[in-house]
């Protein structure tokens, strides 16, 4: 049978090796998320960016889904809604997500 103090060590082990794991990973994102802010930086100076207005066109893209369609169903004009799968998942990347 297996003593209480060795399943004790083994709890403590496995805690200790995700906490390790933990802290190398947040040592790797410090340089990229310095880089980021270096390149965010560089390109908010130079005004209107492709970032920019990738941005206003996905976000058009939504108002049209979620306002303007539903705005003109009810006056009985019936429009094509454009998927927004692919546009979610470039919106949260856009925002920094992953």
């Amino acid at each position: 049978m297996i003593g209480f103090t060795t399943v004790i060590e083994l709890i403590k082990a496995g805690f200790s090796f995700f906490q390790k794991k933990e802290q190398s990973k947040k040592d790797y994102d410090v340089p990229n998320s310095h880089e980021q802010n270096q390149i965010t930086f560089e390109e908010t100076r130079k005004g209107f960016t492709w970032r920019q207005g990738l941005g206003w066109v996905l976000t058009f893209i939504v108002f049209y889904n979620y306002v303007v369609i539903p705005l003109l169903a009810l006056c009985g004009l019936v429009l094509p809604a454009i998927p927004l799968d692919e546009v979610w998942k470039v919106l949260i990347i856009l925002i920094g997500g992953s």
